[in-house]
């Protein structure tokens, strides 16, 4: 259903909001004093996979030697032994330290980023009907239900939820009576994971710069040919007469066959666009938009969606080279990648 896109891209905006104003708040009034990374330790990521964060030494400003453990983790390090950081210290609170690097940032923003993708194809897909908004009512009527009574007798007071935040997307420090506390990860797992990245970042270059060139080239493709067919298209009204299957490993999505009339002839066509559960219902009318030259080439008239697919694309495909530059990047500097 639609509006599951709406509460899937709304979580991930406000995670990625919460990370980066997480981020800016520990930086806030922070000095910068010369660090080195010691070691990783490790965690678990996405699916229980392991995952490693860099862990540098400081001197504090009050001259005790302490470390500080990177908030954001990987599946294999991203930094070496003995690589020179920078780490953000407050002066009146030596404990309270993140190192500085554009990570935390990066998390942040491609997860907000995500949630507005999928906040986007809600928009594009979601059709006010009196099915689809009662369907809606219910779901988030039963969402709320569920979260209230999951919440139920754990209130929290406002400093508290910012403790528990800080906690879960913040850096931590460390004191040379403390430290033992870091959960190091294990040097062989650690040697496996760096070969492990090296290998498959041999292929990940080309892959990203192909894959990010070839949706850049799509995605001013179909732009291109949706601002011709926009600008002699012509709108009218149709009826879906049957709604065609897309069958796929994943399962099974509906697309509508929508048929209109034009100049006294009626013209068929299969909108690009499945879902599951269908979006649409065979009697429906709905409006198109088709070419009066070629009425063969018509579509759904979405609006102020009907250009969305090809931007969608494009910033994928920009996404992917910019990854790839990054990698080519962290090469040229002698990092692991």
């Amino acid at each position: 259903m639609e509006i599951l896109f709406l509460f899937v891209g709304l979580v991930l905006v406000a995670i990625g909001v919460a990370v980066v104003l997480s981020e800016a708040r520990a930086r806030h009034g922070a000095g910068a004093v010369p660090g080195e990374v010691i070691g990783f330790s490790s965690g678990r990521g996405a699916a229980g996979a392991p995952s490693y964060h860099a862990v540098a030494a400081y001197p504090g400003p009050d001259g005790r030697r302490r470390y500080v453990e990177g908030s954001v983790g990987s599946s294999a390090p991203l930094a070496a032994v003995g690589d020179a950081v920078t780490v953000l210290v407050h002066p009146e609170d030596p404990d309270k330290a993140v190192l500085k690097s554009p990570g935390t940032y990066i998390v942040g923003a491609v997860l907000a980023a995500m949630g507005v993708v999928s906040c986007v194809v809600f928009f594009a897909t979601f059709r006010a009907t009196s099915f689809s908004i009662a369907s809606a009512l219910s779901v988030v009527t039963w969402t709320a239900y569920k979260l209230r009574g999951s919440l139920r007798g754990k209130a929290m007071s406002l400093q508290a939820w910012r403790e528990h935040k800080d906690q879960a997307v913040g850096s931590r420090v460390f004191t040379e009576e403390t430290k033992g506390q870091i959960a190091w990860a294990d040097p062989a797992a650690l040697r496996a994971a760096i070969a492990e990245l090296r290998k498959t970042n041999r292929f990940a270059v080309p892959f990203f710069f192909l894959a990010g060139t070839g949706l850049l080239v799509l995605g001013a493709h179909l732009h291109r040919k949706t601002e011709i067919f926009l600008a002699k298209a012509v709108r009218g009204q149709g009826v879906v007469v049957e709604m065609a299957t897309n069958h796929s490993s994943d399962g099974n999505t509906w697309a509508p066959v929508v048929e209109f009339e034009h100049a006294g002839s009626k013209y068929r066509f299969k909108d690009s666009v499945s879902s599951n559960p269908p979006s649409y219902r065979t009697g429906e009318r709905v409006g198109v938009l088709y070419d009066p030259d070629h009425p063969r080439d018509a579509r759904i008239d979405r609006g102020r969606w009907n250009r969305v697919v090809p931007i969608v694309i494009g910033g994928s495909g920009a996404l992917f080279c910019l990854l790839g530059f990054w990698i080519l990047k962290r090469r040229s500097a002698g990092k692991p990648c």
